[in-house]
């Protein structure tokens, strides 16, 4: 081979070996670039479940603190009230001759059973009595039938809860089936309703459904105070909570819980 050919080779090589070397720089830094770009995403999908994980924390406590001022009311209100009153009647009854005795008898009694009646009503709310004594699916069934009983609103509730959740979990499955009532009550305005319920001894599952108006059109999820409080109950549960207008029109929110 002459020299003109052995240089013409040196050439191909060596601009071989510059368009490899090029080629594998750009192989570089498009993997860089493209793990930086992944790294981003990673930060930006953790920081936004961080003010999600956050904004259901601050909602948990808002609800906790509603709640507090609500019983605080309730007992001021109401309990304070009528026993102040009680205390005046127990003074007349020292001071009265026997006929005024027994009218402040009377008043005394009633009041003392005004009382105790509105003890019954907050110890309910905070913990009820059906939930205590005959468990999840008995309590949700009882407020279902109460709800019917107003003629507001006809649900339907089919259960097979065969292994129960812990107490403290029951209740909080029964203040979210509550708030998904009132909403229906009070926001979607339905006249139906259908929830069911089942559990294995691993996993739990609810479904529930309305006819109401269902999500706004835009299908913007509404991030009220009681549904961030729903959805932090079940994920403190381990579990998912979903909401969706199906194209029949409603809501249908799904709960699914991995037992711990």
């Amino acid at each position: 081979m002459d020299e003109a050919g052995v240089a013409a080779d040196i050439n191909a090589l060596v601009v071989g070996m510059i368009g490899m070397f090029f080629l594998t720089l750009v192989i570089v830094l498009f993997v860089v670039v493209y793990q930086r770009k992944l790294l981003r995403q990673e930060r930006k999908h953790k920081q936004a479940e961080e003010a999600h994980q956050l904004e259901l924390l601050q909602a948990t406590i808002e609800s906790q603190e509603v709640e507090r001022d609500r019983i605080g009311r309730e007992l001021h209100d109401g309990v304070g009230v009528m026993l102040s009153t009680t205390r005046l009647y127990v003074r007349y009854w020292q001071e009265e001759d026997e006929e005024g005795k027994v009218i402040a008898s009377q008043k005394i009694d009633q009041l003392l059973g005004d009382t105790v009646e509105s003890v019954r009503r907050v110890s309910a709310d905070l913990r009820p009595v059906v939930l205590e004594t005959l468990g999840l699916a008995e309590a949700i069934a009882d407020l279902a039938h109460k709800l019917e009983e107003t003629g507001e609103l006809k649900v339907n509730v089919n259960t097979a809860y065969d292994y129960r959740l812990a107490q403290q979990d029951e209740l909080n499955i029964y203040r979210v089936v509550q708030e998904l009532l009132t909403n229906t009550i009070r926001h979607a305005k339905a006249t139906e309703a259908a929830l069911e319920m089942s559990s294995l001894p691993h996993r739990f599952f609810l479904s529930y459904q309305d006819n109401g108006r269902g999500l706004p059109e835009n299908g913007d999820t509404p991030k009220g105070l009681g549904l961030k409080n729903m959805e932090s109950r079940i994920n403190a549960l381990n579990g998912h909570f979903t909401i969706e207008s199906p194209s029949r029109g409603g809501i249908q929110v799904t709960i699914d819980i991995n037992k711990r």
